[in-house]
């Protein structure tokens, strides 16, 4: 089965393919601009991005967003966190987690399917911690500063400079949305 993923980024195209590809779902890439709604619930902006993308490509369609959470900051940043990138450095997250020694941080990731009648959200979070001090030369500040219990204390960041964060060794043992996706594709074949 293939099916369109609209997304610009790279990251997490590579992430849908790689998991998808065990449920017999051969992910084919997108990239068409979606100007995304800004809200505080990050289904309301998965679901508006899912049917502005359907009504671009006019086929069924897969998106999707994540939603990140610091509990010692109150939740922060939220559905914010592409704003943010652009923003800070990996050094001003060092700088707001000073002083405290909760350092959980949960991706919220999401993934959404529409055909244009039905929609389908599927969401994981995946729970990380912030690292003491950044690591890792590729991508966004985000990656150098969050560390998954999988990944033996190495950052996101650090990932895709030894190993590529689309190894399909280490995505095997991760359930995330994509998962979840290919679980209802799997079922809901003719």
């Amino acid at each position: 089965m293939k099916l369109l993923c609209a997304t610009t980024n790279p990251d997490k195209f590579g992430v849908g393919q790689v998991s998808l590809k065990s449920f017999g779902v051969e992910l084919e890439q997108v990239i068409i601009e979606i100007d995304e709604i800004q809200h505080e619930d990050a289904r309301a902006i998965i679901e508006d991005k899912a049917a502005k993308a359907f009504a671009i490509l006019q086929k069924p369609v897969v998106v999707t967003d994540d939603s990140w959470s610091i509990a010692a900051l109150g939740g922060f940043p939220g559905p914010y966190m592409k704003s943010i990138n652009y923003w800070f450095k990996p050094e001003d997250f060092m700088r707001l987690m000073t002083g405290h020694t909760d350092r959980q941080i949960v991706l919220h990731q999401l993934v959404a399917y529409t055909d244009g009648v039905e929609t389908v959200v599927f969401s994981k979070d995946l729970v990380g911690e912030l690292v003491e001090e950044p690591r890792g030369t590729y991508g966004p500040p985000i990656m150098h500063v969050v560390a998954f219990p999988e990944d033996n204390g190495m950052t996101i960041s650090e990932l895709y400079d030894t190993e590529g964060a689309h190894a399909s060794s280490r995505l095997k043992g991760i359930d995330n949305g994509w998962h979840e996706l290919g679980k209802w594709l799997k079922g809901h074949r003719t």
